[in-house]
């Protein structure tokens, strides 16, 4: 019996330790790649925008976690937009000092400049909700520089088809080459 709890007294100091560190390692996933052509063909509006305001609340299963972002369109270069603003949701966030992170979603932050590949997600109270085509790779962060950066993710196959540091510009001009097909 005293060996029973030595053996389970150790095992309690060790989860003790080990577990607040689990919590703390920086994860990605990992997932085939995804070509602008491919995001293209997928996405029925492609948008340039300011992330204005982001909300996290609990999903209707009450169980997850997600985040509602407001962007300010600036310009279209897919599809079509009456409105001059969108609202993205994705998979993850922070309600009621409990978190939800999802290694693949592509987290939008206030104030980011972001170019966004996007299709309907569903229409409720509150107007139209889009989705991010391909999570964290539909989603460009532009850079003071007019630099677009993908980050938030590992590429298992299909690297040499991203476009990755590439000038807004250029990602635009090959966005519209495709967006007929």
């Amino acid at each position: 019996m005293r060996y029973l709890t030595k053996r389970l007294l150790n095992l309690t100091i060790i989860c003790a330790t080990l577990l607040p560190l689990w919590g703390a390692v920086e994860s990605s996933a990992t997932m085939i790649g995804l070509s602008t052509e491919l995001l293209t063909i997928q996405s029925g509006l492609v948008v340039t925008g300011e992330v204005q305001e982001t909300k996290s609340q609990w999903a209707d299963n009450k169980k997850d976690i997600v985040t509602i972002a407001t962007i300010a369109i600036q310009e279209v270069i897919k599809g079509r937009s009456a409105a001059k603003k969108v609202r993205v949701k994705y998979e993850g966030g922070e309600v009621d000092g409990m978190g939800m992170r999802v290694s693949d979603a592509a987290e939008l932050t206030g104030g980011e400049t972001v170019l966004l590949f996007l299709n309907h997600g569903h229409q409720n109270s509150d107007g139209a909700e889009y989705e991010i085509v391909g999570k964290a790779q539909g989603k460009y962060t532009i850079g003071n520089d007019n630099i677009a950066r993908k980050k938030g993710f590992s590429v298992l196959d299909g690297r040499e088809v991203i476009d990755n540091d590439i000038p807004v510009s250029i990602l635009i001009e090959k966005i519209k080459k495709y967006e007929n097909e």
